[in-house]
């Protein structure tokens, strides 16, 4: 039998978390996990407006493996977010209170990860249930050129080898 696995989102001091294995995740300007239309990005007159970072990590709840290793995010591939919008991540080992971003230093286009060249979440080795892996840590941007309103969906995938 597989693990059973979650994709945990993390927020506030004390990385709170919400399974959004099989939901949406909002970026916005607020620090927290619901989904809905308060706290919006808006589109600057001038410069660039910057998300709350998004912690994301791997959670097993149980099942039968012996380990887990490799554990990778990756999109699609292509940035269907439209003009002016960008998607941002990087991998963290050590969880700390989400802020808000005020650069995308740091970071690499989330959209220059692929299944064929995905980031690096570590994990390896890892046994039991809990957390695994470092955090996937996401930002999005939105520029001057936005065309505005709620943007489309991307996929985000998490992969893992299980022996």
């Amino acid at each position: 039998m597989a693990a059973t696995v979650q994709i945990v989102e993390k927020n506030g001091a004390g990385g709170t978390t919400t399974d959004k294995t099989s939901g949406n995740i909002r970026f916005k300007n607020a620090d927290n996990s619901t989904v809905d239309l308060v706290n919006p990005m808006v589109k600057p007159g001038a410069g660039t407006d910057y998300s709350f970072e998004k912690w994301l990590r791997l959670n097993v709840t149980g099942g039968t493996y012996t380990q887990i290793d490799n554990i990778k995010a990756y999109s699609d591939g292509g940035n269907g977010l439209g003009t002016g919008v960008g998607l941002y991540a990087k991998a963290v080992a050590s969880y700390t209170t989400p802020a808000e971003a005020t650069s995308t230093s740091g970071y690499t286009d989330f959209f220059t990860y692929t299944s064929g060249s995905p980031l690096d979440l570590g994990g390896d080795g890892s046994t039991g249930t809990g957390e695994k892996g470092d955090h996937l840590v996401m930002i999005m941007t939105v520029g001057t050129t936005a065309s505005g309103g709620i943007t489309p969906s991307e996929t985000l995938t998490i992969g893992w080898d299980e022996i």
